[in-house]
């Protein structure tokens, strides 16, 4: 099954701050913005590396998803554990991701993200590729305080494209 959001992408520079590539993020930020898109970030990471191979029981989805966005993301991987899928990143990839915070209130935030995805989905038991498109995405999420952790609350396409394209390729 593949989501059309940044399924998993690692974690790329963004505008707003350093990412640190892994589901552990450092203690202190320079500021709350690079706090918030590192927890976004996070997630995304957290979501690949559960559907490689897929489990469902993988606690940084617990840490990184709330809401809606916990219950989807554990339907994803149970799916895919079923369908006997799991994600890989291509072997050339093409690494475009910006994530900026769009607002603060109190415990909830928005970010506004443009990536291309261009994770390959195979067959867990031979490798055979399912899925390997690239297409770019422009994502809103949703993220809610909890447990003083920042976490994706939902995250919804506002536009897609196939390839390399859309906000992918504006200035």
């Amino acid at each position: 099954m593949r989501i059309p959001t940044s399924a998993g992408r690692a974690p790329r520079t963004p505008t707003t701050t350093a990412a640190t590539g892994t589901s552990e993020q450092p203690a202190e930020f320079d500021s709350l913005e690079d706090e918030i898109v590192a927890r976004y970030e996070g997630y995304w990471e957290a979501r690949f590396a559960a559907n490689s191979p897929p489990n469902p029981d993988d606690p940084a989805l617990r840490g990184y998803a709330t809401g809606e966005q916990l219950d989807h993301v554990i339907d994803e991987v149970e799916t895919n554990l079923a369908d006997g899928v799991e994600f890989r990143r291509p072997d050339d990839p093409v690494g475009f991701r910006t994530v900026n915070v769009v607002s603060v209130d109190g415990d909830t935030a928005v970010v506004q993200e443009c990536v291309v995805n261009d994770t390959v989905v195979v067959r867990s038991d031979s490798g055979a590729i399912v899925d390997d498109s690239v297409a770019t995405y422009n994502v809103r999420g949703d993220m809610r305080k909890v447990d003083g952790e920042w976490r994706l609350a939902a995250a919804n396409q506002l536009q897609r494209w196939d390839g390399v394209a859309g906000c992918a390729l504006a200035d």
